[in-house]
């Protein structure tokens, strides 16, 4: 016991290992050029998928005006500025808009809705409320089981009439008429589906709920009846491909795709990031890619920013969305649930009863995606040290916003050439473990250098008027 309070007395005498001098100032250069374009940005998101979206409006117990406050939280321009809302095109009862189902693609379909979508209806007309540019990505987790291999929304299984099947019918273009009358659906309440999809994570099948699977070639089989069908009834609405589980395994499912001649029969690929990280551009054929969903899943509810590197901190979501924007050109980055009643980490809202409390990450959203509205456009922006990240994107009314992550524990001096862009008024909006997208400053500028800080273990968006 002595010789321990001896070490530790010692141990009080010395510097921290998380001490640095004074003295020193840490610097990074950045460079941003207007005149080098890259991916136009639709935003970020989330989902009320499984009912989840109840949740958010009162089935367990949040009040009306609650209801109001934790969706404008989300997705109004000047909080959250979420801009994707991904449904859940259900296929099991109580969800599908096909509550029986004919014994042949031949017999006569009593589609039938609801008004609610499983709360999906309700969730997505609020964030309308807050973001009249909403886009909105309906995607089936399966088809009707009626139209599998299997005979049931789950257990995987793939849609009849693809190569590898062997069903007594081809129900491909009932499936896609399937999906077509849940767009028009909503097209009669007055909202407009942005994006459509036929599966969700089709190279995994969880066995216990809604899924379909689907290799590249097998996805050309669908997609071409898809395709065409929805084009003609709605030919402003995009078709995705293909909601794999990672960045490599949707590849492999499009360059299988592009084998089989079917890259024609989609607009934007979409991808999660469970099973592998964005690391290089899609084999996409020039066509957008959208991240649609994930979530840590695993722990319990996090709200921090940055306390213990654990992935569910706001931090490390905004080094990922970085990640994603620069090594794979993403346009959009949803988060998997909105708003839950749970002590879990999988939404960006948790909600107890009548209350609720916002995690870090959503304004690790807010960081990129206040300022950087959909339609912008992202421009080269370059730092010359490892541990200071910078994008920069060209918003449609001219303005630009600058995000940069100081990764370190110290603060950086930055130096930022401005190539391409004449501004006259520079906000400074700043998140870490004190501040949650806080405005610190707002001046004028001149010139193309600009000089400022960024705190350590955080992420300040740089905003030009």
């Amino acid at each position: 016991m002595k010789s321990s309070i001896s070490v530790v007395l010692a141990l009080l005498g010395q510097s921290s290992a998380w001490s640095y001098d004074t003295k020193s100032q840490y610097r990074a250069n950045i460079k941003v050029n207007a005149r080098q374009t890259y991916q136009t940005m639709i935003g970020g998101g989330c989902s009320g998928a499984f009912g989840i979206a109840c949740q958010q409006f009162g089935s367990s117990g949040l009040s009306p005006e609650k209801q109001q406050r934790v969706t404008q939280i989300l997705f109004d321009e000047n909080i959250g500025g979420l801009s994707i809302v991904r449904n859940d095109i259900g296929s099991s009862p109580g969800t599908t808009i096909l509550p029986t189902c004919p014994a042949t693609p031949q017999g006569k379909f009593d589609y039938v809705w609801d008004g609610s979508d499983n709360c999906q209806f309700n969730l997505t007309k609020t964030a309308l409320k807050y973001n009249p540019n909403l886009y909105v990505y309906a995607d089936a987790w399966s088809a009707p089981g009626c139209m599998k291999t299997v005979g049931t929304e789950n257990l995987g299984g793939q849609i009849c009439g693809v190569r590898g099947t062997n069903c007594k019918h081809d129900w491909r273009q009932a499936y896609a008429d399937y999906l077509v009358q849940y767009v028009r659906f909503y097209k009669e309440e007055g909202i407009d589906v942005s994006l459509l999809g036929a599966w969700n994570e089709p190279d995994f099948n969880p066995f216990t709920y809604e899924s379909m699977l689907s290799d590249g070639y097998q996805a050309k089989d669908f997609l071409e009846v898809l395709y065409p069908t929805l084009k003609k009834a709605f030919p402003k609405v995009d078709v995705s491909c293909c909601d794999a589980t990672g960045a490599r395994q949707e590849r492999n499912i499009l360059y299988e795709l592009q084998q089989a001649g079917g890259e024609k029969f989609f607009d934007i690929a979409t991808w999660h990031n469970y099973q592998s990280n964005p690391e290089r551009p899609f084999n996409a054929g020039g066509k957008p890619n959208i991240q649609t969903e994930w979530a840590d899943g695993t722990g319990p509810w996090n709200s921090t920013w940055d306390y213990s590197g654990q992935l569910a901190e706001g931090l490390q979501w905004a080094l990922y969305m970085h990640n994603a924007f620069v090594n794979s050109e993403t346009s959009g980055y949803t988060h998997w649930w909105c708003a839950q009643n749970s002590n879990g980490d999988n939404a960006l809202i948790r909600l107890d009863g009548d209350s609720y409390e916002v995690s870090a990450r959503l304004w690790a959203f807010a960081q990129y995606f206040r300022f950087a509205r959909p339609g912008s456009v992202r421009i080269d922006a370059i730092s010359d040290v490892e541990n200071v990240y910078v994008t920069a994107y060209l918003n449609k009314n001219g303005t630009v916003a600058i995000p940069v992550i100081n990764a370190a524990h110290f603060p950086y001096d930055l130096s930022i050439d401005l190539e391409g862009i004449k501004k006259r008024k520079l906000s400074e909006y700043l998140t870490d473990n004190s501040h949650n997208v806080t405005l610190q400053s707002r001046y004028k500028i001149s010139g193309n250098n600009l000089k400022v800080t960024v705190e350590p273990r955080a992420m300040k968006t740089f905003w030009l008027e």
